[in-house]
């Protein structure tokens, strides 16, 4: 594992030490879990935008945002993110598959 430095605020330092005695972990792995889920949260945010944008596809979106298709159609779904979904994304994504 390597080590990062980051500069935080004391309000950011706060709510890092609240979230670390609410789990009962350590500092550290409550600053990774957090990252994690939040650069997680954040690439589905972002791939969802570009597909709304009509940036990319589905398939563009799902591997942006590291998900497969069926499970990226799903945090579309979840998200109410109206389908601009046609027959040149599903033949593409029918390729991919095979």
């Amino acid at each position: 594992m390597e080590n990062v430095t980051t500069r935080m605020s004391e309000d950011e330092l706060d709510v890092v030490e609240r979230l670390a005695r609410a789990k009962d972990e350590s500092r550290s792995e409550a600053i990774r879990q957090a990252i994690r889920r939040g650069a997680h949260e954040e690439l589905i945010r972002i791939a969802l935008q570009r597909y709304r944008d009509g940036d990319v596809g589905m398939r563009g979106a799902a591997e942006l945002a590291g998900l497969s298709i069926a499970e990226m159609m799903v945090e579309a779904n979840d998200r109410g993110v109206l389908s601009n979904y046609d027959e040149v994304d599903l033949e593409d994504d029918v390729e991919a598959l095979r």
